[in-house]
């Protein structure tokens, strides 16, 4: 079906992008600077919005919309638990003093839900600082790095600032790791692989019993880290948390963070856990008083508001079922998730599917970057912004 004002909209579209990015004065770097920055500078690419990565209020200044779904950022639609707000509030009247350095109360909190010592934790500003600082603590320019082809971009951004090489794997016809694929590409040079389960931007999962096997072969000095980011959401009875493989495996690290399912994305808390040995090496690394203390106070009363996250659990669930029962419908291709987004093969350009979305206000993330040109990831959103996506989808491919 096609929109009215179809024509020309693209051209009107990109042009209030584009005058809106010069708006905020990016300009480019000088090439006096090529002459002093590390080697790696030309593997670097700096962070660059797109219309699908900007902010709600600043998208609607683009579309010319009072009203924008933002389903391509995977955050929460439910907002922080009232607990954590006040929490956050009364912590405002000391932001004169610094806060503890290590975050001391979250990690004995976390320590005592995971079943491990204090000690096994540490903090992160949001779990993408948590993979650079790995990265800083572990990669050499002469170590190799096994990233998926289809995973988080941050392993490989990581791995790029380091001097490090990167080596992809596979995916197997479903989307899913293969994982003999990956051993086969450990050689003497392998220091570290990334693993991230669920997967984004999939939303599917490793059962328990593929990653035992997994781990069971990797070599004992090859650091094996697990982006566990979306793990409060999982669904799956086959998946289990690598957590519970901490002990077995000396250089096992998992990734959590604050962002998705307590809708702390603003607020920027991450956390890993892993031995001691491996946690005291990135404690080397890590600056002091990288997480602020309004978001440790968050934090905090966020992990015992066990109802805020059964709810927020529910509403996800409820969304995805909805975009399941429209997929279905509409004979497309789509990956059942373990997180608060859906990956679906439109089949058809994704630019075009974009396009029109955007036409009523609905952002989604296109996956072109992974070689994908017609799938598509949809964020779980408030139920309006769910249902706003399935009408005019099937308006677009009917």
């Amino acid at each position: 079906m096609e929109f009215a004002g179809q024509i020309n909209w693209g051209t009107q579209l990109f042009n209030n992008f584009k005058q809106f990015i010069a708006l905020r004065g990016e300009g480019e770097i000088s090439m006096d600077v090529n002459n002093i920055v590390r080697k790696v500078y030309p593997k670097l690419t700096p962070y660059k919005c797109e219309l699908a990565d900007l902010p709600v209020e600043e998208i609607k200044e683009v579309l010319v919309r009072e009203t924008v779904y933002k389903l391509s950022f995977n955050e929460s639609p439910l907002g922080p638990s009232p607990k954590a707000i006040q929490a956050m509030q009364d912590s405002l009247s000391q932001l004169n003093l610094y806060p503890s350095s290590a975050g001391d109360s979250i990690m004995k909190k976390i320590a005592e839900i995971e079943g491990v010592s204090s000690k096994q934790v540490i903090l992160s500003n949001g779990a993408d600082e948590m993979i650079i600082l790995i990265a800083q603590t572990f990669l050499e320019p002469e170590d190799e790095v096994i990233i998926p082809k289809l995973s988080f971009i941050q392993y490989l951004a990581a791995t790029n600032l380091m001097g490090a090489k990167p080596v992809f794997s596979e995916m197997k016809e479903d989307y899913s790791y293969d994982l003999e694929d990956i051993l086969s590409k450990v050689t003497s040079k392998t220091k570290a692989i990334f693993l991230c389960n669920p997967n984004n931007p999939t939303g599917t999962s490793i059962p328990k019993t593929k990653l035992v096997n997994f781990l069971s072969k990797i070599p004992d000095h090859i650091l094996v880290v697990i982006d566990e980011a979306y793990q409060e959401y999982v669904v799956s009875p086959e998946f289990e948390s690598g957590v519970r493989y901490l002990k077995e495996h000396k250089f096992l690290f998992v990734v959590r963070t604050f962002s998705k399912a307590y809708s702390l994305a603003g607020a920027r808390l991450g956390y890993g856990l892993g031995t001691t040995e491996v946690i005291e090496a990135i404690n080397h690394v890590r600056p002091p008083f990288n997480v602020n203390a309004v978001v440790q106070a968050g934090a905090l009363a966020s992990l015992e508001d066990i109802e805020y996250l059964q709810e927020a659990r529910a509403l996800n669930h409820q969304g995805k079922e909805l975009m399941y029962e429209a997929f279905e419908e509409l004979g497309l291709p789509y990956l059942k998730s373990d997180t608060n987004f859906v990956f679906v093969d439109t089949q058809m350009d994704s630019s075009v599917i974009f396009q029109k979305l955007a036409e009523h206000g609905v952002i989604v993330r296109m996956l072109k970057g992974y070689g994908l040109d017609t799938a598509i990831r949809v964020s779980v959103g408030k139920k309006e912004g769910v249902h706003t996506f399935v009408n005019v989808l099937k308006e677009i491919i009917r």
